[in-house]
């Protein structure tokens, strides 16, 4: 399962969540959500998945950082578990530093599954 956090809907959550797709289309049980925090709306969300033709499934919480617990400085947390337990743990100050480590997060998703 891959929890993807983000105060933000942009090209560069696009680019993160696209990475953990194609790790979801050859893997099934992988699980993928992404939760946008803080501010952003499901409209938003509804815009990203269509102009990128996601797959993985978009959600939104309000006030998630207090909800789950996250780091306020972070604007994109992504949590990477294997069964009940969280393999990998990534928080970015950006949705750019998220974008720059897709490739990272895609891995992880992937070792889950092993």
């Amino acid at each position: 399962m891959v929890l993807i956090f983000s105060q933000k809907a942009d090209d560069n959550l696009a680019s993160v969540v696209k990475a953990v797709d194609e790790v979801q289309k050859s893997n099934a049980k992988l699980g993928t959500v992404v939760v946008g925090v803080d501010g952003v709306e499901a409209s938003d969300l509804e815009k990203l998945q269509e102009s990128h033709k996601l797959t993985t499934p978009l959600t939104v919480a309000v006030k998630g950082h207090d909800k789950y617990k996250l780091n306020k400085d972070a604007a994109v947390t992504v949590l990477v578990y294997k069964g009940r337990k969280i393999t990998d743990n990534f928080a970015f100050k950006d949705t750019k530093a998220a974008a720059e480590k897709a490739k990272d997060i895609a891995e992880a998703a992937q070792n889950a599954l092993k």
